[in-house]
């Protein structure tokens, strides 16, 4: 908010017009119209002569002065700047501060003037035309005291509830004084690694306080898709987990950021991302690119933009993840060729240089056929590591339609479960605000889907996140169907259509922006 500016304009107030020859009750005692007056009297002998000369002296924009009708001269009028400096005052012409009211040149009340005795028959020349004195500048006064300023509506209230910092978060980068991206980390099932629901929250939130580039993005995965990128991959590529929605721990438990690796186990082994944002144009782009050492042997080329890098993995120290990072300008393409060996790439993050232009990226973690027990078996220490490389202000907890697949729905455990994985959040990143997102309905599965709903939504007012009810917001049982009849759901009855994934998309991030309030 710009700062106000206040002009005051100081006034002369009534305990100064004696300063300027002007008294109370229109007297005019001392000052410089006193000694003009005498002057002029003097030089016109009208004291010789008995005449009395009176004064009225107000508060108007000139002075006054009358002689007795007697005389027949007039004494000239003040000078300009006198009546400029005493168009100033405060004290009103009809008043004065006791309220005595004036007619013409003297207080009613007072003794009219007394006559000349036997006066001479004379004829007076007018006095001279004498220059008036300067007035002396009126005293320095202190300024009055500044009042208070004036009371306005709030444009920037503490943003309260579950959302908290990430809505304050939001406010400062719109307001120019955030030089560091805003990050949501959505963690979900098939419905999110479509990237339909989460691609339409990120342009969303993108286009409203700054697209800051894709995120997180898988490398090497077949059937994946991401609004932002153009993916190709050539020859045989396999998953670890083999099963990545499994439930169980498998081997170490570090899969990287997305819980899944990619690599090529034999013959040509090639995969490219392409930024196709046309957006990003002229930008500098950030490549953060993920693998894991499979063998000592392993050797590839990794190409981004104009930049290439060999890499042969050293030695016998093949644990942990390791992570290469580039920079380019504007959309580039990222191609990883193995020549040899087992390596194994758990994704690449893309962003914006955030000192040049900070924005929102969301990265999108979804697996199909996922749980809450599926992100539960990661490594959290492995997993931890690779968050607070780029930790979020929004975590979203997007489960609980493969909990209906159950052949027995045990609420408690889906309760307990979606609490843990708040806290391995909250441990890892404890000022980060967290949302829990409902199951959708499923046409195979509607007498289901309600307890799994309300395990949810328990354990995020018990964990302090905000919940989102999908459920209710398609409409409730059987409103699966009633998507798939207006072409909104697809024909297996469990996932949507763009246009229904569309629609989610609007109305989650009306939902999460209500309570936002503008810098």
């Amino acid at each position: 908010m710009q700062a106000e500016h206040w002009l005051w304009l100081e006034l002369v107030t009534i305990d100064a017009l004696p300063e300027l020859g002007v008294g109370r009750g229109g007297s005019c005692p001392g000052g410089a119209m006193k000694h003009r007056q005498a002057e002029h009297l003097m030089r016109a002998s009208l004291v010789s002569l008995g005449l009395v000369v009176a004064t009225a002296c107000t508060a108007a924009a000139s002075t006054h002065v009358a002689v007795s009708s007697s005389s027949t001269g007039a004494l000239p009028e003040p000078s300009a700047s006198a009546a400029t400096s005493l168009a100033h005052s405060t004290l009103p012409s009809s008043t004065t501060p006791a309220g005595t009211a004036f007619t013409g040149a003297r207080p009613m009340g007072t003794a009219p003037p007394l006559a000349p005795s036997t006066p001479p028959a004379l004829s007076l020349p007018a006095p001279p035309s004498l220059p008036a004195p300067p007035l002396p500048p009126p005293p320095s006064l202190p300024a009055p005291p500044l009042p208070p300023p004036p009371s306005l509506p709030a444009l920037s209230a503490p943003h309260t509830g579950p959302l908290k910092h990430f809505l304050h978060s939001l406010r400062a980068l719109e307001a120019k004084e955030r030089r560091a991206h805003v990050r949501v980390m959505w963690l979900g099932d098939s419905h999110a690694q479509a990237d339909f629901w989460t691609g339409g929250v990120r342009t969303a939130l993108q286009t409203r306080f700054g697209n800051a580039g894709p995120g997180f993005v898988h490398l090497g995965m077949k059937g994946y898709r991401h609004d932002d990128i153009a993916i190709e991959i050539d020859g045989q590529w396999r998953m670890r987990p083999k099963q990545p929605s499994t439930v169980g721990r498998s081997g170490d438990g570090a899969f990287g950021l997305g819980g899944i690796l990619h690599a090529g186990f034999s013959g040509r082994r090639a995969a490219s991302l392409q930024v196709v944002d046309a957006s990003l144009a002229g930008r500098s782009l950030q490549w953060d690119l993920c693998y894991k050492p499979g063998l000592a042997a392993d050797d590839f080329t990794i190409t981004v933009g104009e930049n290439s890098a060999r890499q042969i993995t050293p030695g016998r120290e093949l644990s942990g993840l390791r992570h290469f990072q580039f920079v380019t300008r504007g959309p580039a393409k990222l191609a990883v060729t193995i020549r040899d060996g087992r390596p194994d790439f758990c994704g690449v993050r893309v962003e914006t240089e955030p000192q040049e232009s900070a924005g929102v990226v969301l990265d999108n973690l979804g697996i199909n056929g996922a749980r809450y027990a599926t992100a539960l078996a990661w490594n959290d220490v492995a997993w931890g590591s690779e968050v607070v490389r780029h930790p979020p202000d929004l975590f979203v907890f997007e489960y609980g339609g493969n909990e209906a697949s159950d052949a027995v729905v045990t609420a408690d455990r889906y309760e307990k479960n979606t609490r843990a994985l708040i806290v391995r959040g909250k441990r890892i990143r404890a000022e980060a605000s967290c949302l829990v997102i409902g199951p959708a309905d499923r046409v195979d599965a509607e007498d289901k889907i309600p307890p799994i709903n309300d395990a949810m939504r328990r354990a995020a007012l018990a964990e302090g996140c905000m919940f989102w009810n999908t459920y209710a917001v398609m409409g409730g049982k059987g409103s699966l169907a009633r998507w798939r009849d207006e072409k909104k759901a697809a024909p297996d009855g469990v996932h949507l259509m763009p246009k229904g994934y569309a629609e989610l998309a609007a109305l989650l991030t009306a939902d999460i922006l209500a309570g936002y309030t503008r810098p």
